[in-house]
This record gives structure tokens, C-alpha cells and sequence, in this order.
């Protein structure tokens, strides 16, 4: 049975996004001051009467959808702000067609070649190992607090994980699959909550020490899903890290609000990625950084930390996530290949739009994981156009010999004709005078 196109009132949601039944109420709730958010229980969650208003609204819904002859079994769940203080709920219901995003991107075109299997870092949230899409794909990485990255109480860091790496379902109906379907990710939680993040110099720094333990973690890949608005030399001095260690370093161009700067895109060396559409660039986008490439962050169709379902979210920062997965894919081809050529390469192979490059909106265009992998570079040096031999040759000394000929002949015609008309002419002048 196919699924129902969700409405754009369900879809057009602002990023942090969660699911649409009600999150589950947490176990407990240990206070910790290292912590800027309640998200305690990461891993599941008890009954209490938040889930049981959850259920009946589940069942109302499931009525709704009747009435109004949709397939409520076959429709992912919608991502909704996360409450505070609760995790990112199960989804369950499986996407049973290819969302736009993943039809764009077309990465299966490049698996005969490559799968991507390179170790890629994921700054942001940290990433359920328990996801059955990423079964087997997530390392335990780091939680900036203390202990392991690879669970997710708010969920964005599972859906980027996702798209770069999700394995094949076994349900042939179930076509979701990450652009880099071998890579490993190496999680690293910088925050349960980040919309409640205000000190964006603090961010700073936490992003760049998830940054360096991505990198120590053997990341070859680095995806970051978070934004600071501030510069901080511990943020640059952790690219330049990076740099040093050969790791491609992605980060959004876009920020919540006018004026912001986005860090650490704006770094020189740090992939800036902008986001796009099912209908292309995204309307009045607001960035931090000049992008350098685009990709899918509205509309996608992903899974949260727990279920075997998918849900939709959308989101500026997701837009990485593409990115990331087709530079796997790259790195994992070109192994040889410096970090500095894969981003070229992506750059160049991108679909690019028909202004002048870069596009102030959209970079060198729409990333192209396929062409990324396959498109052979001219290396060639430019051939030296030879000289042309511009001089015009003198005119040649003209021959006096056909001119004198042309004249003799001239000349002995006029004589013959004279000499034949002259009795002629004396007759006619005799008989004029003896007339």
C-alpha cells in the first residue's frame, strides 16, 4: 500500500523538530548541574498519564485518518518541538516510497563503486546505537559530560546519522536507505536540548572539542550539526586540527536569525553547506557563511533514536548530513585523495546552477553524490595555442611585359583598321567633290 503524501501544514516544521504523538514522560529525572536540559532517560521511559493522553490521542487521530480515508498505517510520523524535560518518542510506521530528498540525491547509482565504508563524525546531539536502521553502524563515541555519544534523547543526531548511514531494510517495501550505507559513525553529544543553548561562546568551544574527539576517533568525515553565532580561537584552532589530520569538516551556512554569523562555516577550510527544497533553494534563507554547496534539509524523511519506523523533519542543519554521506562516499573511492580535493571534487561535480559561480544562495549548486565519486577531473595542463603568423606578404613587382604586349596589339589593330579604311574614305571625299 502506498503512503499518503503528507500535508504541508504536517511537513513545514522549524528545526528541533520531534514526533507527533506525545513524547514519552521520562523514568526519573536525576539533577544534574553539567547539564543544561532535563533530558535524563535516553533509552526508554515508564507509563504515566502523559502516555496514556498519548495513546488516546493516537486514537483519535487513528479515527480522524478513517474518517478521512488516509492510511494512518502507512503515514511516518511529523516531527513537534520536543517538551522539555522528555525524550524524542518511538516511531514505529514505516515509509513505504522514497522521499524526494533521496530520489534527488540518487547515491545507489554510485554502491557498484562504493558504500562509503570511512568512519564519519557526528557533532550534535550524539546517535542511538539501538536504532534498527543504524544496527551495527554506530561506535559508542563521546559525550562531552563524561561517558559514550551513541545515545539520543532529542533525536537530530539520529536523523543526521541516518541519512548518512542507514543500512537497506530487510522489508523490500521500505526503500530508506543513508546516502553512505557502510560508513561508521562515531557519535559525539555536545547537547540533549540545543534550542535552550544560550552562551554561543560555550558552544564554541564544545563544538570544538566534539570536532577533535571526531578527528581522534578516526573520523575521516565530520559532520556538524550545530551552529555557534560566535568565533573562538579554540574553534579554529580545532579545523586547523583537523586540516592537519586530513578530515573534511561540514557545517551550515545558514543561521536563526539576520545578522548572526555561522561558525564554524565561516572558517576557511569548513564545507559551508545551504539548504534546499523539494522546489529548490529554500525562500529568504538567512546565512552566517557564504555556502559553498546545497542539499535537501526540508521535507525528509529519516528515523528517530528508538522504532523501526521513520518520521519527517525539516531543518537547515540537515542539509549536512548529504553532504557528509557523498564525501563518505568520495573518501571511501579515492582513498589517496586529500581532504582539499574531496571538498574540490564535490564543488565541481555539484549540480551547478546556470549564474555565475559560486551562487550567492546555493554555492556551486546541489551536491551530487553519484558524479562526486565517478567525474575523472581534467588534470591536464592548458595547451600553449601556437602562434599565428600574422604578416602580410609584399605584392610582387609587377611584369612591364603583358602591358607592352596588350599596347603593341592595340596598336597594330588601330593601324590595320586605318590602313584598310583609308581608300575608302578618299573615294567617298572625291565623289563628295564632284558632286
Amino acid at each position: 500500500m502506498s503512503s499518503p503524501v503528507p500535508t504541508p501544514a504536517l511537513l513545514n516544521r522549524t528545526p528541533g523538530e520531534r514526533d507527533a504523538t506525545q513524547p514519552r514522560e521520562t523514568a526519573k529525572r536525576q539533577a544534574d548541574p553539567g547539564r543544561s536540559h532535563n533530558c535524563e532517560s535516553r533509552r526508554g521511559g515508564t507509563g504515566s498519564p502523559a502516555s496514556t493522553s498519548a495513546r488516546l490521542n493516537r486514537t483519535r487521530l487513528a479515527v480522524l485518518a478513517a474518517v478521512l480515508g488516509i492510511a494512518a498505517t502507512t503515514a511516518p510520523t511529523t516531527a513537534l518541538a520536543q517538551p522539555i524535560g522528555q525524550c524524542t518518542p518511538p516511531s514505529e510506521t514505516p515509509v513505504t516510497t522514497a522521499s524526494w530528498a533521496q530520489q534527488r540525491m540518487a547515491a545507489d547509482r554510485a554502491w557498484p563503486l562504493t558504500r562509503g565504508d570511512v568512519i564519519v563524525g557526528v557533532v550534535d546531539t550524539g546517535v542511538s546505537a539501538t536504532a534498527p536502521a543504524l544496527s551495527g553502524a554506530v561506535l559508542p563515541g563521546t559525550d562531552l559530560q563524561g561517558g559514550p555519544g551513541n545515545g539520543d534523547c532529542f533525536g537530530r543526531g539520529t536523523f543526521l546519522a541516518s541519512l548518512i548511514a542507514a543500512r537497506p531494510s530487510s522489508d523490500p517495501h521500505v526503500p530508506f536507505t543513508g546516502v553512505a550505507p557502510e560508513a561508521k559513525i562515531f557519535p559525539v553529544r555536545v547537547s540533549d536540548d540545543p534550542p535552550k543553548i544560550q552562551d554561543h561562546a560555550g558552544l564554541a568551544n564544545s563544538i570544538a572539542k566534539g570536532i577533535k574527539a571526531a578527528v581522534d576517533g578516526g573520523a575521516r568525515v565530520v559532520a556538524v550539526g550545530l551552529v555557534a553565532t560566535l568565533d573562538m580561537p579554540d574553534l579554529r584552532a580545532a579545523i586547523a586540527y583537523a586540516s592537519e589530520r586530513d578530515v573534511l569538516v561540514i557545517a551550515p551556512a545558514a543561521v536563526p536569525k539576520k545578522g548572526q554569523l555561522a561558525f564554524p562555516a565561516r572558517i576557511p577550510g569548513v564545507l559551508a553547506v545551504a539548504p534546499v527544497g523539494p522546489e529548490g533553494p529554500v525562500q529568504s534563507p538567512t546565512y552566517g557563511a557564504d555556502p559553498a554547496i546545497a542539499a535537501p534539509a526540508q521535507q525528509l524523511v529519516g528515523v528517530a533514536p528508538q522504532g523501526a519506523g521513520h518520521r519527517l523533519s525539516s531543518g537547515n542543519e540537515l542539509a549536512v548530513a548529504y553532504v557528509a554521506g557523498a564525501a563518505a562516499l568520495v573518501r571511501a573511492y579515492h582513498p589517496a585523495l586529500p581532504a582539499p580535493e574531496v571538498a574540490a571534487r564535490l564543488l565541481n561535480a555539484a549540480d551547478h546552477p546556470s549564474t555565475p559561480l559560486p551562487n550567492k544562495v546555493i554555492g556551486y549548486g546541489v551536491v551530487d553524490p553519484f558524479a562526486a565519486v565517478t567525474t575523472i577531473p581534467n588534470t591536464d595542463p592548458p595547451a600553449t595555442p601556437v602562434p599565428e603568423d600574422l604578416a602580410v606578404p609584399k605584392p610582387a613587382v609587377p611584369d612591364p611585359a603583358p602591358a607592352a604586349r596588350a599596347l603593341w596589339l592595340a596598336g597594330s589593330i588601330t593601324a590595320a583598321a586605318l590602313l584598310l579604311a583609308g581608300p575608302v574614305i578618299a573615294a567617298a571625299a572625291r565623289r563628295r567633290r564632284e558632286n
